[in-house]
């Protein structure tokens, strides 16, 4: 297909660049003025943007996953657009599901502002939890990705933590974060790594990033424990306490920066990290977690006996133990809590394969 000359932004530097650009089967190609192929839009990644000032047609695409930028491309010759528009016709107008999420952009800067003008009379950690259901889930996915190099660093030092990649344990994990995902009906996607560190520790940020330490893996009797553990951070994902609690302990300055979306590289953001992870979430919310988690084990795989089990087993004496462990003295109280709601509930099937948990034992034998 005959190309054309257009203008694209890659939306992380605000730099004009020249480009040419053609259709092919598998999506809108962009070249470079030297004609090496820079990226390709699946046509059912891309959307208009609306209210463009400009001769002609201004599109964007959907977010690659783990990618905050939002690329722009402008394009002034009326008949490519109007072939580009034959070959994704419900795709470059946004439609009810943007007139939706538009609402609900502009129903959570409202609240959002609503909660400041409150801040004096009912203070920050109440405003968090009426807050946080509000704003809307790329919203939260943003804030986790700007968030997630910071925990990285937080936790490795100079060098920021790796992610452990060996092919048959990251199989194992994807199957077991696979159906507890499925089963969840979570509001964002999930995301789940192992990070090499010897601390038993797990925990989950906004949008759905959760990560587990390989020392918890290592000291885990089973997979049972594993999943529990993987089954209640997956309950604070679905209930945002993550972001509650980033709201909370980032202040003020970051309940402005989530308004009008500017996360990334704000001190804000480095101080609701290093919060986030060395605070624990309410009484509350760990059983909220708790209750999730049990669910998810009786619907997708795994014994709640694991996640019972857990507070006694990794609770005592463990460096760098859970804080939802360390921080409560009820630990007996909410093993008999958790044992009670799986009592008499018919459980599927197991967690991991004996062959799936050796292979997830070993996930750090590679790492990048």
């Amino acid at each position: 297909m005959p190309g054309t000359a257009a203008v694209y932004y890659d939306g992380l530097v605000s730099r004009r660049q020249a480009v040419e650009i053609s259709l092919h089967p598998e999506g809108l190609a962009i070249f470079t003025p030297d004609g090496r192929l820079a990226t390709t839009w699946p046509y059912a990644a891309i959307r208009r943007i609306e209210g463009f000032a400009g001769e002609g047609l201004a599109i964007t695409r959907t977010p690659e996953p783990g990618s905050a930028a939002e690329p722009r491309l402008e394009i002034a010759d009326q008949r490519f657009a109007a072939d580009l528009a034959a070959r994704a016709p419900l795709t470059l107008t946004q439609g009810m599901a943007a007139r939706r999420e538009r609402r609900n952009v502009v129903l959570w800067a409202i609240a959002a502002a609503a909660s400041l003008v409150g801040l004096a009379y009912i203070g920050l950690p109440a405003i968090a939890g009426r807050v946080a259901p509000l704003v809307p889930a790329g919203m939260e996915e943003r804030l986790g990705a700007a968030m997630d190099p910071q925990i990285r660093q937080q936790f490795g030092g100079a060098t920021p933590l790796k992610t452990c990649t060996n092919p048959e344990g990251v199989a194992a994990l994807a199957d077991l974060a696979g159906r507890y995902e499925r089963a969840a009906g979570l509001h964002v996607p999930l995301r789940v790594v192992v990070l090499d560190h010897r601390m038993v520790n797990a925990f989950a940020l906004p949008g759905g990033y959760v990560y587990v330490m390989n020392g918890l893996i290592q000291r885990a009797r089973g997979p049972d424990e594993v999943a529990g553990v993987l089954g209640h951070e997956i309950g604070h994902v679905r209930y945002r306490h993550g972001l509650q609690s980033a709201i909370q302990s980032g202040g003020l300055g970051f309940l402005l920066g989530t308004v009008f979306g500017d996360f990334a590289g704000g001190t804000a953001v480095v101080l609701a990290s290093r919060a986030l992870i060395q605070s624990a979430f309410s009484r509350d919310a760990e059983r909220q977690a708790d209750a999730f988690g049990v669910d998810l084990m009786l619907k997708a795989g795994g014994n709640p006996e694991g996640l019972a089990g857990f507070f006694t087993s990794l609770g005592a004496g463990a460096p760098g133990a859970l804080s939802w462990i360390t921080s409560h003295p009820a630990n007996a109280e909410r093993e008999r809590a958790i044992l009670e709601m799986a009592r008499g509930r018919a459980r599927s099937a197991p967690a991991l394969t004996p062959e799936q948990w050796t292979a997830l034992r070993a996930i750090c034998q590679k790492t990048e």
